[in-house]
């Protein structure tokens, strides 16, 4: 190397220095040192000698029950800002709020080597607290109906691991979902329709509630894989999808009031609590119904199939008839909001983005020169953009707040015993904007995941680009492990295909206030309309 360019190097070095210590300083750190924190945090009986729990810091029970009330800090709050102030009130890291309300105490921590002890030592039937509504649903109120196999949000142990390993194989095998992709596409087709038709014709705006628009499409989508049919939703032709529709909408409703706010259903049948269950059973109705009209509709076929063309539905009723029920009802209880929220979070990532926008419509553009070119198996393995845009907005605008689970042993957490059937509720939010785990931590950059060959890896100032999580436990969106969410497959097709299309046809606009756009319950779901301008683009 000339001197002039050992010169130039080293110029460009001190001016990358400049540009990222800031933003990352702990990255470098973090590598040399990844090993050795690893390797304490997954064997914690190596670690310096631990804090009894009960000096671990804790809520103020008395502070806390006198903030939800009129007045209150949490009253109004949702939970991001309820389980950060609880936070900073211990020592920032981890703390424990006493039980209350029937519930059992609860341990927050946003330490990842936390969450790397808890995973690593979840055993072979990790626990995980599921809906508590559903829960009581299944297992009190309809135990005659589900009996010890409730459905992989509600049930544990031995029964819990037998329905997932026996519908693993059909759920997440990716030849499984492709075959979807076809009905998939055709579904968007209609929602897209139904955007020309809804949108206001002079300002090409959505209306306020086109989050319920997007929900409408959600459930249609994931009914189709679920119960193999179409629940009329999108073009309204079936009273009792919308019927269906209604009931998961007031259902959500009823568990804020009752999961996240103080309750007393715990001890007795309040009526909302009341509610809740006729509104689950007449769910639990039609769900039936249309898994036995399927029944019937198989029985009567002529056609003979291969076990690859059978669909998630056949497969899973060659098992038994509860299995496709129960899980038709946890893909759409489970599915729609938390599709909805993602859709959502990904259009307004890109209208605030614009250039990110257009490198993602590049893209979609070599797949679908034309606006009714057919999505094939083929073509959808040539979006990486697109995909490193769904994970970007999962990091940007965070679905949830924790991964939560049941200790199964002691365990050292943030220098703390904590004994086994502790509820460790491993919160995440915070990391993701944290610049100790990210690069550019409040920039909306979708290039951090993308292999470097697939982009250009170096910045406007020669410096490179941000990167992905210093911490392998820091970002989960999706959970970890055994229990981490089985309908990531399904439910990372619909936003493809779904954020394909409409790019495809639109530019996506938003031209109002969208301050904290997002509030967080058990979820975390729109707070502001979703009134995006969506532009028709040139054939």
């Amino acid at each position: 190397m000339t001197p002039q360019l050992k010169i130039f190097a080293s110029n460009a070095a001190i001016k990358c220095l400049k540009t990222t210590t800031k933003l990352n300083s702990s990255v470098t750190v973090t590598q040399q040192m990844q090993q050795r924190r690893y390797s304490a945090a997954a064997n914690p009986t190596k670690a310096a000698p631990a804090k009894p729990l009960k000096e671990m810091p804790s809520v103020n029970m008395l502070n806390m029950i006198l903030g939800f009330l009129p007045g209150g800090k949490y009253k109004g709050a949702d939970l991001n800002d309820i389980t950060n102030d609880m936070l900073q009130d211990g020592d920032g890291n981890i703390v424990m709020i006493k039980g209350m309300f029937g519930k059992p105490p609860l341990i927050l921590t946003q330490n990842p080597d936390d969450f790397e002890t808890v995973f690593r030592h979840e055993g072979v039937w990790p626990y995980r607290k599921g809906f508590e509504l559903l829960n009581y649903h299944r297992n009190v109120h309809r135990v005659d109906y589900f009996g010890v196999e409730s459905g992989l949000v509600t049930s544990q142990d031995k029964a819990w691991a037998n329905m997932r390993s026996a519908v693993n194989p059909i759920i997440i095998q990716p030849k499984n979902v492709k075959l979807y992709l076809g009905p998939l596409d055709s579904i968007n087709q209609q929602f897209i329709k139904r955007i020309k038709l809804i949108r206001d014709p002079e300002t090409l705006e959505m209306p306020a509630n086109f989050k319920d628009e997007i929900s409408a499409w959600t459930l249609e989508s994931i009914g189709r894989v679920a119960l193999d049919r179409q629940l009329g939703l999108i073009e309204d032709t079936n009273p009792e999808g919308r019927r269906f529709f209604t009931l998961l909408q007031r259902f959500i409703q009823l568990a804020v009031d009752l999961e996240i706010k103080p309750s007393l259903w715990r001890q007795f049948k309040t009526p909302k609590l009341r509610e809740a269950l006729r509104v689950l059973d007449e769910g639990l109705e039609i769900t039936d119904k249309y898994v036995q009209e399927a029944v019937e509709r198989i029985e009567k076929s002529t056609e003979v199939k291969s076990d690859a063309e059978k669909s998630v539905l056949e497969k899973l009723l060659g098992i038994n008839r509860k299995y496709a029920v129960i899980m038709a009802l946890d893909m759409m209880f489970a599915g729609v909001d938390t599709t909805t929220s993602t859709f959502a979070a990904i259009l307004l990532a890109l209208a605030q983005h614009p250039d990110k926008q257009q490198k993602l419509r590049t893209e979609i553009l070599g797949i679908l020169p034309a606006k009714d070119t057919p999505l094939t198996v083929e073509s959808m393995k040539n979006l990486p953009y697109l995909r490193a845009c769904i994970k970007e907005t999962l990091r940007f605008y965070p679905l949830t707040s924790a991964n939560v689970r049941s200790t199964r042993q002691e365990l050292v957490l943030s220098g703390y015993t904590v004994p086994p059937g502790s509820e460790i509720a491993m919160v995440h939010l915070n990391l993701w904007r944290n610049e100790q785990h990210f690069s550019q931590p409040d920039q909306f950059i979708p290039e951090r995941w993308l292999r470097e060959k697939q982009h250009d890896s170096i910045d406007s100032n020669g410096c490179p680009m941000a990167t992905k999580s210093s911490h392998p436990f820091a970002y989960l969106p999706f959970g970890f492990g055994s229990r981490s969410c089985i309908g990531r497959r399904i439910a990372e097709m619909e936003l493809e295909v779904g954020v394909a299309r409409l790019l495809r046809n639109f530019q996506v606009e938003f031209h109002h206030p969208a301050d904290k756009p997002f509030i967080a319950y058990q979820l975390s779901t729109p707070r502001i309309p979703l009134q995006f301008k969506l532009i028709d683009l040139k054939d």
